[in-house]
């Protein structure tokens, strides 16, 4: 019984241990996400080749 009621409180201890890192964790992921989605949103806006205005003719 004893052993039992060790091993309870020694899970919920680890668990409340993991939840508590789980915030930061997702923190620094939305931090690292940000240059990526900066990069990809000036990927998809930049303009084509065939989108382009010709060069001005040169005299």
């Amino acid at each position: 019984m004893t052993t039992t009621i060790l091993t309870t409180i020694g899970a919920t201890v680890l668990l409340l241990q993991t939840a508590a890192r789980i915030p930061p964790a997702v923190t620094d992921l939305l931090r690292a996400l940000i240059p990526v989605r900066q990069a990809l949103r000036e990927l998809l806006h930049r303009p084509q080749s065939s989108q382009q205005p010709p060069p001005p003719p040169e005299h």
